[in-house]
């Protein structure tokens, strides 16, 4: 052998894709197997030798999966080092090494050696079959023994094709572990989503019914505003009847005169808590409805409140749109902007304070805008006025109308509603 072809085999032996095949097949340091050593005795038996071997080439050793009349102590080792190893030469030509008397070779002590080559032709070791005295190889015996070496290698493909299946059963099994980790993980996300968006709708449901229980207790303030005038006509009257009695002075046509008056005022109060009912029943289905008819009906529940603190409110209209909707939640809606605007009145005390709101059309949608002078919303908080439970007025204030306000009109009806600063005050437009 040249220097070359010895340069060659220690390259091929050191190569480390031959040796990654080679520990691919998963048979380095394995027990012995009778599948293996029936073909090492087949092939001693066939040959007459005393000696057949399945030599599995590693880095720095030969490893014997079958070993059949090795001296110890490598019989039991079952490996030997690479000094002692003629399988490694295989390389060279990828066929049977035939060797008549390995005495006369200054490399080898050993016979014959069939290469055992993976289907991507590294060569993984030998079959070898060792004779202990000089001999000539029958044509025969060496067809045989590259039979019984193409055995062996059909026993290596076999495992190493176990080995595969196992290793992808365990990485399925890994996968599918990660799979059933990931779902149950995926699962109690899911559940915990379900619940917090379950808390926020109980959340959004407390705040309406919050934002609806203000609202009415603002109608009953309104309420008793309406019925103060009627209250004070009756009081009056029911004082002046016992009076004009006793003093002889009480005629039929005065009575009957006294009691159309009584009546008007009751007739009052009853259209007025009639007015106030049918504000909160509750709608099911969406109808058409005047912008301006609600935006008039809204201002008739608060205008005598608003006018006892002095408060002006106007209302003008360049449009009368009709809109499909909720009229109950949209008149709530504008209920809660005055209301808003009320109290910017009375802790700003500006001069003159007037709410101004006009009725328009944009683009084939209603746009109600109200605006008041009563300074403006600071500009840092500006983008927090339709929080929930944010509020400037200390503990008087819930911090949900302005909240339920924008949730009826974006949510309910597919609206917008925005908050812009003007000169002297703040202005809120309604778009639906």
């Amino acid at each position: 052998m040249n220097g070359k072809e010895a340069r060659e085999v220690l390259e091929h032996v050191a190569d480390p894709t031959r040796l990654a095949a080679l520990r691919a097949v998963a048979l380095l340091d394995t027990p012995a197997e009778e599948a293996f050593d029936r073909l090492t005795r087949l092939a001693a038996r066939f040959t007459s030798a005393p000696t057949a071997l399945v030599s599995l080439i590693d880095s720095d050793r030969q490893f014997f999966k079958s070993c059949l009349g090795l001296p110890e102590p490598w019989q039991s080792r079952r490996e030997t080092p690479l000094s002692h190893s003629f399988c490694q030469y295989n390389r060279i030509a990828k066929t049977p090494l035939v060797i008549k008397d390995a005495r006369e070779h200054p490399l080898f002590k050993d016979n014959l050696a069939i290469p055992l080559a993976s289907a991507d032709g590294y060569i993984l070791g030998s079959f070898c079959v060792i004779d202990g005295k000089p001999r000539e190889w029958t044509g025969e015996q060496i067809s045989v023994v590259e039979d019984l070496a193409a055995a062996v290698m059909t026993e290596i493909q076999l495992r190493s094709e176990v080995v595969t299946r196992r290793l992808a059963e365990r990485q399925m099994k890994e996968r599918n572990g990660e799979l059933c980790t990931a779902y149950e993980k995926l699962e109690r996300e899911s559940a915990e989503r379900l619940q917090a968006v379950e808390r926020l709708r109980q959340m959004d449901r407390m705040l309406i019914q919050q934002g609806r229980l203000a609202a009415m207790g603002e109608l009953i303030s309104n309420i008793a505003h309406q019925w103060r005038q009627p209250l004070n006509v009756l009081a009056l009257l029911a004082q002046d009847l016992p009076i004009t009695l006793r003093l002889g002075e009480l005629t039929e046509e005065y009575l009957d005169t006294k009691v159309e008056k009584m009546m008007d005022a009751i007739v009052h109060m009853s259209q007025t808590i009639d007015k106030f009912r049918s504000f909160f029943t509750p709608a099911t289905e969406k109808s058409s409805f005047s912008v301006l008819g609600a935006v008039e009906k809204t201002v008739s529940l608060v205008d005598i409140s608003l006018h006892e603190v002095q408060i002006r409110i106007e209302v003008t209209s360049s449009a009368q749109p009709q809109i499909d909707g909720y009229p109950n939640e949209y008149a709530q809606v504008l209920l809660n902007l005055l209301i808003n605007a009320r109290d910017a009145f009375i802790a700003a005390k500006p001069p003159q304070p007037t709410i101004r709101i006009h009725v328009g059309e944009e683009n084939g949608r209603s746009v109600v805008t109200v605006s008041d002078n009563a300074g403006g919303v600071p500009e840092e908080i500006l983008d927090k006025v339709f929080d929930p439970y944010f509020t400037t007025k200390g503990p008087q204030g819930a911090g949900i109308g302005l909240y339920m306000a924008k949730m009826i009109i974006e949510r309910n009806m597919k609206g917008t509603l925005t908050v812009e600063n003007t000169e002297g005050g703040a202005r809120f437009r309604l778009v639906v």
